[in-house]
């Protein structure tokens, strides 16, 4: 067996490449993660996957987690999920979380984990193939979390030993299956409880206009104002924010809507920056509140699973209302006004519906 110790602030990139190769090669290799060591090899090589079962003397009725360096990469390898699991791989990834779901084909669970160390990341992007890591050691046995552990109890049956140091948490991830509603925590770890709780209980709603310079913005900051006065408790419970479908990003508001804001609701707007919205928004979002029914026709393209969640803004308006609110950019004071108004009431009713 061979081992190769590695800086885990810098890691040297010949042992990177070296730990890589054999990969590559079909080889099993101990590799460190901010919890316990485990044992990987290249998830593409179906030789190298079965020796790993053999190592591991594990059923192959089990299957191995999926480690990634990416998060994109990650949450691509699953069928769409509820929106709260995109919120807990913002929260917990890198780091001590796997999640289990249906993979893309919906015919099979896997169990996809980012794991937080430097050196392992820096193997799997320049691998470029996700790993199948287990922790190093026999089907039942406890956990390791030094180089020197792994050496005592595999021998020579690795290839490789990447010695990173004492795992930083020492104590292994949390494992919750998100086919359950809403999950099931098959091993509490570094992850609490607590911490799934509190990511699952915090709704997130979205306002969407064109560029989020105006209109979204301006839904957004009243609501927020409006909570913090009436409803504090539903403020706490929902994430609120607001995106455009423009390829311009870190805009500021406005200046009639700044203007707006600031003599209508004595709100400071001035600290907002324009962001467009992307896919992962989508999919982490509860509710999604746009401005006109193009801005919702553009976001299912994106992402056809989000219709039932998205809404357009004029809904929580009169009954016979059922338009797009209107674009006030480059328009009269007055116009801006107008927009403003429509935007107050409707968000003032979409509060009432949230409480």
């Amino acid at each position: 067996m061979k081992k190769i110790k590695v800086n885990m602030d810098k890691p040297d990139l010949l042992a990177i490449h070296k730990a890589v190769d054999i990969l590559k090669k079909g080889g099993v290799i101990a590799l460190p993660t901010e919890t316990v060591y485990g044992l990987g090899a290249d998830s593409r090589n179906k030789k190298a996957v079965e020796r790993l079962y053999e190592i591991k003397k594990r059923p192959k009725s089990k299957p191995f987690t999926l480690c990634f360096a990416q998060r994109d990469k990650a949450q691509n390898e699953f069928a769409v999920m509820p929106p709260f699991v995109y919120r807990m791989m913002e929260d917990f990834w890198p780091g001590p979380l796997t999640i289990v779901s249906y993979g893309r084909d919906l015919q099979q669970k896997i169990g996809v984990r980012i794991p937080s160390n430097p050196v392992t990341e820096t193997i799997l992007r320049e691998l470029n193939s996700p790993v199948f890591l287990s922790s190093a050691n026999t089907s039942g046995a406890k956990e390791l979390f030094s180089a020197e552990e792994v050496i005592s109890t595999f021998g020579n049956e690795v290839d490789l030993v990447v010695d990173a140091g004492t795992s930083r948490l020492m104590k292994p991830s949390t494992v919750i299956d998100v086919t359950y509603h809403p999950f099931m925590v098959l091993r509490e770890g570094a992850v609490s409880v607590n911490d799934l709780m509190r990511v699952f209980f915090r709704k997130r709603l979205v306002f969407v206009c064109t560029g989020n310079t105006c209109r979204s913005p301006m839904a957004e900051y009243i609501l927020k104002s409006i909570l913090s006065q009436k409803n504090p408790y539903v403020l706490e419970r929902y994430e609120i924010m607001s995106r455009g479908i423009m390829f311009i990003d870190g805009q500021p508001p406005s200046i009639d809507t700044l203007e707006i804001l600031s003599e209508k609701e004595g709100i400071n707007a001035s600290g907002h920056c324009s962001k467009r919205i992307d896919r992962n928004t989508i999919l982490s979002s509860d509710l999604i509140i746009v401005m006109e029914q193009r801005h919702k026709e553009y976001l299912m393209k994106i992402e056809p699973t989000s219709e039932a969640r998205i809404f357009t803004l004029g809904k929580f308006l009169t009954p016979e209302f059922d338009k797009d609110i209107p674009d006030p950019i480059g328009k009269p004071y007055n116009t801006y006004e107008e927009v403003y108004s429509l935007i107050k009431s409707a968000v003032t009713e979409l509060m009432e519906w949230l409480s």
